[in-house]
């Protein structure tokens, strides 16, 4: 039956049409799987020539729910012919083919089992204390055709509330279903709609307030039928919430200010509330002044911390400057040499190693000073300045490391090339004059 081999299918149902052809182990029945695949050379052997097919499937659902799932639209118009009664079958979640057509947007299907009966539209869709209805579905989804059609063969199925006492309008904000939302609107049964409130007694507007979309929320609270100052079961209005949240910015509870100038008492109240949520000596401070002051904090930790590499990577800066001019080695003095004026050491790889490592570790340090120089003078943003601090930490290191290596390797020759005091003087010097800010770096 998987394989689609319609000979062996035509055989098996010519030996018996009266047998049921029952469910695998699966809880799948024959039907129901060239329903799924739709193969359909073998569902039409099977429906035109079985006089009593089985068409159940896994989780209590049909095959009339398998052609709606995988939108197999000729598949599922052969079963609702067949049986139409098969749309009013539920799965074991407590969705009806007619909930899951709204949900993959197949208006064909949806107007035929509407034409049908349109009491589908009105049954719940889930089990329990968490159900909802066809038209709550197609407001989460955003199927605004879907809508469309529903309304058409039941008006008032719009007024229709899920477990949560939820309207499609309400489901739609949750979403942030904007196409939904502004079709609601323009409709002439959002009247009821603007104002209902859920279970928590929230209105639309009251939802809006909390959230940070305001793409419709000018429309809906400029609408002739919402009423501004409406409490739910906090007593709180809209404009207490908005006020109160934290994902608001300022710019958001502007907003509220300005489209609430139509309601007096509305704009007054706004104006007490904003003052009181101004004041820092509060006790109901809000989260976003605690936000304000943590990332002062930060900034004042990225200064300090500023303040004393600035002085460690200027000094990197000079050393490694100081040890592109005084080589190991020295010069060649010689007049008649061809060399003349170059390095003795020249020729020597450990030498160029020192100096590609030197030019390193000058081209590292002098960009980690430029990198706090820039934080020192731009003090705007944490997030710059905690990535332009990561990349000064990373040229500085770079540097020491880079000082490190120039420090072996110069005093290695130093010590090759020369027998004298002196020389070994300086050796010991070099190393105690680098080696402190190597330390002092890895310090701080």
């Amino acid at each position: 039956m998987r394989t689609g081999c319609v000979e062996t299918v035509r055989l098996l149902v010519a030996q018996d049409p009266d047998f049921e052809f029952p469910a695998n182990n699966a809880g799948e029945t024959p039907l129901y799987l060239v329903t799924e695949s739709s193969l359909v050379n073998c569902f039409s052997e099977i429906l035109e020539h079985c006089n009593i097919p089985t068409y159940s499937g896994p989780c209590g659902r049909t095959a009339l729910h398998a052609a709606i799932i995988q939108k197999h639209m000729d598949c599922a118009a052969s079963l609702w012919e067949w049986n139409k009664s098969l749309c009013e079958e539920t799965d074991k979640w407590g969705w009806n083919p007619l909930h899951y057509a709204v949900k993959q947007g197949l208006r064909v299907a949806v107007r035929k089992m509407l034409g049908w009966k349109t009491s589908l539209a009105y049954t719940h869709a889930g089990n329990g204390n968490d159900w909802a209805t066809s038209i709550h579905i197609a407001a989460n989804v955003g199927r605004v055709n879907m809508i469309r059609e529903l309304l058409f063969h039941c008006p008032d199925s719009l007024e229709m509330l899920n477990s949560n006492g939820q309207n499609a309008l309400r489901v739609a904000i949750s979403n942030f279903k904007t196409r939904v939302v502004r079709f609601l609107l323009n409709s002439k049964e959002s009247h009821n709609l603007i104002d209902e409130p859920d279970n928590d007694g929230n209105t639309p507007l009251h939802l809006l307030a909390a959230t940070y979309r305001i793409s419709v929320s000018v429309k809906l609270r400029r609408h002739v039928s919402t009423k501004k100052m409406l409490f739910n079961k906090k007593n709180q209005t809209s404009l207490d919430i908005s006020v109160s949240s934290t994902e608001r910015t300022q710019l958001v509870k502007w907003s509220f200010k300005w489209n609430l100038g139509h309601c007096r008492l509305g704009r007054h109240d706004f104006e007490i509330k904003w003052k009181k949520i101004q004041k820092p000596e509060d006790e109901t401070e809000s989260r976003e002044n605690t936000a304000k002051r943590d990332k002062k904090g930060k900034l004042k930790d990225i200064m300090e911390a500023t303040r004393i590499h600035l002085v460690v990577a200027t000094l990197l800066v000079t050393v490694t400057f100081a040890a592109g001019y005084t080589l190991p080695g020295g010069f060649e003095s010689d007049l008649n040499s061809s060399t003349k004026g170059m390095a003795i050491l020249i020729r020597e790889t450990a030498f160029r190693a020192f100096v590609v490592s030197d030019a390193i570790a000058f081209t590292c340090s002098a960009c980690a000073v430029f990198c706090y120089f820039f934080i020192v003078v731009n003090t705007a943003g944490v997030k710059k300045l905690v990535i332009i601090t990561a990349l000064s930490y990373s040229n500085f290191f770079a540097a020491c490391g880079d000082v490190r290596s120039c420090n072996c390797i110069c005093n290695w020759y130093v010590c090759y090339f020369s027998t004298f005091s002196w020389s070994r003087c300086y050796c010991l010097c070099h190393r105690l004059h680098i080696f402190p800010y190597v330390l002092s770096s890895i310090k701080y």
